[in-house]
């Protein structure tokens, strides 16, 4: 059974038995295939169809985290090596999707459509979460997703940011 323990200097403990470890792991990197593959088999071919069914041939999405946050800094759309605009309408229909209301700072159903924009970060987003959870925590990550649908791949070019601690004497 979990338990927190206050220490005397203030401090919380919290101590678990091996196996609530155990089940936690088993939990935790079952919801992380489960993601990756749900990711792999169903977001990717949907996303890569949307930007070819918009006469696009990639986009290029830059992404920065760290300090316990994240987000897309840019987005960019490619025909045939050229940057090119997209309108900012909606356009995308994906069905019946989770939207964040943030008067009730709740999840709502609805079937809105979203820009071409707002999808590809939303890939984005979801593809960060199921292959590099905790991009955006302490020193964090940044780095370029492609979105190829000539080639029908998508890459990642990433920077892990690490701290290191050293000390010498001279």
């Amino acid at each position: 059974m979990t338990e927190f323990k206050k220490q005397d200097d203030g401090s919380i403990t919290i101590e678990t038995t091996e196996e609530e470890n155990r089940k936690w792991h088993e939990e935790y990197y079952a919801k992380k295939d489960k993601n990756q593959k749900e990711f792999t088999d169903t977001t990717k071919p949907k996303a890569l169809e949307v930007i070819k069914t918009n006469g696009l041939d990639r986009v290029e999405v830059y992404y920065s985290g760290s300090g316990d946050d994240g987000c897309i800094e840019s987005v960019d759309f490619y025909i045939n090596d050229k940057s090119v605009e997209v309108l900012d309408t909606p356009i995308v229909n994906i069905g019946e999707w989770s939207k964040f209301n943030y008067t009730t700072h709740t999840r709502e159903k609805t079937t809105e459509l979203k820009t071409l924009k707002d999808y590809v970060e939303d890939v984005v987003y979801d593809f960060l979460e199921a292959f590099h959870g905790g991009w955006e925590i302490n020193e964090g990550q940044s780095g370029t997703v492609t979105l190829d649908a000539i080639n029908k791949k998508i890459s990642h070019s990433y920077n892990e940011i690490i701290e290191n601690e050293r000390e010498e004497e001279i």
